[in-house]
């Protein structure tokens, strides 16, 4: 059976980190990286796994609206009636940043070029963006690390009342509150997009 990819790390991963070699907490395991890999996506403010879907947006202005973070498009479309319904599709519109792709990062937006004959319009629901959203089909390795780090944490809380990850400062110590750990937030910092999971 191939691997979930809505997960960051695998059961056997978490396993490793913890040191278990039986089966016996497989399915609270796993359970935990479901759980983690979703908080995951709730803080960065969107997909990390591939997702293909559509999506509407408002645009920032007539040549430039952003998306969530995504590797393909298929095609970008506006609201040509202003109904909600009617969309075309337009051909010069550019995935930004240019350069994204060869240095490992996903688009995060779509402008027209200079000459486009038509233009994005402003209202709610005005862009229509079919594309596989996310960081690609597998997950950059720092995002695998923090999965690791958060569902050992969550595993340790559950059957032994916390432990600690070492980090040093704020980042040691048992911790028992909810919410990710500290350190595995600011791996994810650089991750986080603000415009959120398909804002219109």
């Amino acid at each position: 059976m191939p691997a979930p990819t809505d997960i960051y790390c695998t059961t056997d991963d978490v396993k490793t980190e913890l040191g278990i070699t039986d089966a016996n907490d497989d399915d609270r395991i796993d359970r935990i990286v479901h759980a983690v890999s979703r908080q995951m996506d709730d803080f960065v403010g969107a997909d990390i796994q591939p997702l293909s879907n559509t999506r509407y947006y408002r645009a920032i202005g007539s040549y430039m609206v952003i998306t969530d973070p995504f590797t393909t498009l298929t095609s970008v479309a506006f609201d040509s009636a202003g109904d909600w319904t009617t969309y075309t599709v337009l051909t010069s519109g550019q995935p930004v940043p240019f350069n994204a792709a060869s240095s490992g990062k996903p688009f995060t937006g779509i402008m027209l070029g200079p000459n486009a004959s038509n233009l994005f319009p402003l209202h709610e629901r005005g862009v229509r963006v079919i594309a596989t959203f996310g960081y690609g089909a597998t997950a950059p390795k720092v995002i695998k690390e923090a999965a690791i780090m958060q569902s050992s944490l969550v595993y340790r809380q559950q059957v032994s009342g916390g432990a600690p990850i070492a980090g040093g400062g704020e980042y040691a110590g048992p911790i028992i509150q909810g919410g990710l750990h500290p350190l595995v937030r600011r791996m994810l910092d650089p991750y986080r997009h603000g415009a959120g999971l398909g804002v219109a």
